[in-house]
């Protein structure tokens, strides 16, 4: 039986050398541009800090709040105030003891969002989103000197 005549199975494309060819992801993304998203399914309900004592005036203005925070990326975030990372040995003795008690004394670096005058929301970082932990309505995780 003959030789079929075609088109071979793999031709070779010649590549067009003026376009260049996109990296690739090799190592920890810049996340400065990146918008937040929001975890709650580790939110600490016991504590001192227990997101579980909400009432309707703190849901509203955590709502607002995190509504609002949606819509900047860290870097904007960053610049008006609203976000710091912490280091954990930075926090007061209490939130240390309760880092201890829910297993996560080996988190290292926590992320503080001002809500409201002393009010603040701490997070576990993962890429953009962030871990809802704690709710320290009279910023008693890290305390600042004055």
């Amino acid at each position: 039986m003959p030789h079929k005549k075609g088109k071979p199975k793999n031709p070779i494309i010649p590549r067009d050398i003026s376009t260049p060819k996109t990296p690739r992801y090799l190592g920890i993304p810049n996340l400065e541009g990146s918008h937040m998203a929001w975890r709650f399914s580790n939110a600490d309900i016991n504590g001192p800090y227990s997101c579980g004592s909400f009432d309707l005036t703190d849901f509203q203005l955590l709502w607002d709040k995190l509504r609002s925070f949606e819509r900047m990326n860290i870097a904007q975030l960053r610049s008006q105030g609203s976000y710091h990372a912490l280091e954990p040995v930075k926090a007061s003795r209490d939130a240390k003891s309760r880092l201890r008690a829910l297993q996560l004394d080996d988190v290292t670096m926590l992320h503080s969002f001002r809500i409201q005058r002393k009010c603040r929301l701490w997070c576990m970082q993962h890429e953009n989103i962030m871990s809802i932990l704690w709710w320290d309505r009279n910023h008693k995780v890290y305390l600042v000197e004055k």
